[in-house]
């Protein structure tokens, strides 16, 4: 897997130092042999409730803790010496 990503980013690499023209041809490359695996495009993922269960539903007035929260920053922020 590592040796993947690193060869991919090798690649990248080689490519962003060819003319344009070679770059089309190496895209026109790359095309088909995307066509000829016949991959199917990816599903979408549905991220609704990643959230739930992770602790936030104890915090009665979650708005208040994040204005006041914001408050104690900007406070911090705005006391610093430059």
């Amino acid at each position: 897997m590592q040796k993947t990503a690193i060869k991919k980013m090798e690649l990248i690499n080689s490519i962003s130092k060819l003319p344009a023209q070679k770059v089309d041809d190496v895209e026109k490359f790359i095309n088909d042999i995307l066509r000829e695996l016949k991959l199917k495009p990816a599903k979408p993922v549905s991220l609704k409730g990643i959230w739930k269960n992770k602790g936030f539903e104890d915090i009665p007035n979650l708005e208040s803790e994040v204005k006041s929260v914001r408050k104690e920053l900007e406070k911090s922020i705005s006391n610093r010496k430059i």
